[in-house]
């Protein structure tokens, strides 16, 4: 799904009290308050601020917040142990409609489109609630500070590596224009008590270390007049090595790699200065504020939509052990607009 068609249906937030937990509280706090001295001890329950009607929800924070220690979590993990799971996407369902997960556990969640359509896996606020390794698929691996949409192509698969860290139920969707309206939605439920160790830290999205009006430019480009440019990867050097892009400028950048082993194409400088798009490869379409890190397998290649905004000279590497010190490194220079 294009930027552009994205942010239907959007409503909701993560549901950390079930309401017939929240009813509950409510009638036993009301029933305390005239216990303890009637009509004249009376409070307007609605000035509460923790407490809502059976048809509000409770957000993990006033402000939109994500786990901004999700590395801490995802090098503590036991990934040989990490549960599998399989979520099926079809026209117009999730199989099972309803996951539960355990909170402070790694799972590696197969998203499989059996479908003959394009299909979105979409859970925003329990993205930003989970420690995310990286999605993967048979072409590359996609690192970020979590996940906004991700999209399956029929008949392929997306793996997602990830540590659900809050308890509580999430909502699950398909933003593709008519997909929700037809049904294909449902639940993400965490159990159990978020982890003590590592300490959970939470940040708020507004200031995150990524440009925060990336969605507006995003919309405002003319994707059809983007310019597009090809990185081959090989061992050991990116081909250009050095390369040239135009602030305020859409690009597609296609990262190829040539070579017989995957490589990396990393420039975490010039990443968080991005209006940051999506990745897309063969199998799906991976959408984030910003990427930490691309992978790409032998003869596979991922597209990288992306604007830069901020002019400078940005380092360009592959972090795989042994390639950078190999000469596997190079620059991206962005110039003023013209």
């Amino acid at each position: 799904m294009s930027l552009s068609d994205q942010h239907h249906h959007r409503s909701g937030g993560a549901k950390l009290l079930s309401r017939t937990k929240v009813v509950t509280i409510g009638i036993v706090f009301l029933l305390v308050l005239a216990a303890c001295g009637g009509s004249d001890s009376a409070v307007d329950v609605t000035d509460e601020p923790n407490v809502t009607t059976e048809t509000d929800t409770v957000a993990p924070a006033a402000a939109e917040q994500y786990v901004a220690n999700a590395s801490e979590f995802v090098s503590a993990a036991d990934w040989d142990a990490a549960e599998k799971m399989t979520i099926e996407l079809n026209e117009m369902s999730f199989t099972p409609n309803d996951i539960i997960m355990e909170a402070g556990k790694p799972y590696i969640v197969t998203l499989t489109n059996i479908g003959a359509v394009k299909h979105e896996f979409t859970a925003s606020e329990f993205f930003r609630t989970v420690a995310t390794r990286k999605a993967e698929t048979a072409e590359s691996e996609v690192k970020v500070p979590f996940f906004t949409e991700i999209e399956v192509f029929a008949g392929k698969s997306v793996d997602l590596y990830l540590i659900p860290l809050i308890p509580g139920t999430y909502e699950l969707k398909c933003e593709i224009e008519g997909h929700f309206e037809a049904g294909m939605f449902g639940t993400i439920t965490v159990t159990g008590e978020t982890p003590a160790s590592p300490a959970i830290e939470l940040a708020d999205v507004a200031s995150g270390p990524w440009v925060q009006d990336g969605p507006d430019l995003i919309s405002a480009a003319d994707w059809d007049a983007a310019g597009k440019m090809t990185i081959e990867l090989s061992e050991f050097a990116f081909s250009p090595k050095d390369f040239t892009l135009e602030a305020g400028k859409p690009y597609i950048l296609t990262v190829v790699t040539v070579g017989d082993v995957k490589h990396e194409f990393t420039a975490s400088e010039f990443f968080p200065t991005i209006a940051f798009r999506k990745a897309q490869d063969e199998s799906g379409e991976f959408k984030s504020t910003t990427p930490h890190e691309i992978e790409v397998f032998p003869g596979k290649s991922i597209d990288i939509y992306l604007i830069p905004t901020e002019t400078g000279t940005f380092e360009l590497k592959c972090e795989i052990e042994g390639h950078f010190e190999a000469g596997m490194f190079g620059t991206i220079t962005v110039t003023p607009a013209t």
